[in-house]
């Protein structure tokens, strides 16, 4: 294992833009989506204001006041068409394969901590065949608030029984850094959903994928 995790306990993994690079069909899916409510979204727009938050949370700024079945009618409607949209080209980032097995045989606990519904978790962590290499995984409808507050990181160490000093987070997204950060975790920095420059100081790596964790051994 790359020495960054030498004094780390856990690795924690946000899902969407990290253990899959899977963006832009979150995109073309919500641009779908928000048809029947008569909005648009721009690739910037989705990077302020969507990526990184629950989908449900989404939901509850177009429909204000919206009951928790009708909520949940409407995510799993969006999230359907994402599955649809991706289910041929399902794949893991580049080097994430080599990496999952390395860091359960050093001994580390893995959880994945996702703004998704069970049922996006359940597509790719299956659809994979990944699902053993993690101890936990919280999704959206398991925490109150989503990303950028602690919440699901918090959950995700208390799961694993592991101090969150001694979590490192995977993340690629601007919420789910300030997210992770809050929760008291070192985090190492994906550039798939923003460009490198665009992913903020203080991280303990920028990385495009998880080769260059394999290779600088």
């Amino acid at each position: 294992m790359h020495d960054i995790f030498s004094n780390k306990k856990a690795i924690i993994f946000d899902m969407d833009g990290v253990i899959i690079d899977n963006i832009s069909y979150h995109i073309e899916a919500l641009k779908i989506f928000l048809k029947q409510f008569g909005k648009e979204v721009t690739e910037e727009e989705f990077q302020n204001h969507y990526n990184g938050r629950t989908i449900q949370e989404v939901i509850l700024d177009l429909k204000p006041g919206a009951d928790p079945k009708e909520v949940m009618r409407l995510a799993e409607e969006k999230e359907k068409i994402y599955r649809d949209l991706y289910s041929q080209d399902l794949a893991p980032t580049p080097g994430l394969m080599e990496f999952l097995p390395k860091a359960k045989k050093a001994g580390l606990k893995m959880a994945v901590a996702t703004s998704a519904i069970t049922a996006n978790a359940d597509f790719t962590l299956d659809g994979l065949n990944i699902r053993e290499y993690f101890d936990a995984v919280i999704d959206s409808t398991m925490v109150i608030k989503g990303k950028p507050d602690p919440q699901i990181y918090i959950k995700a160490a208390e799961q694993l029984n592991i101090s969150p000093e001694n979590c490192v987070v995977m993340e690629d997204a601007l919420a789910g850094i300030q997210s992770a950060k809050s929760a008291g975790m070192d985090v190492i920095g994906l550039y798939t959903s923003l460009k490198k420059e665009e992913l903020p100081n203080g991280l303990l790596m920028k990385i495009k994928d998880f080769n260059e964790l394999n290779k600088n051994e």
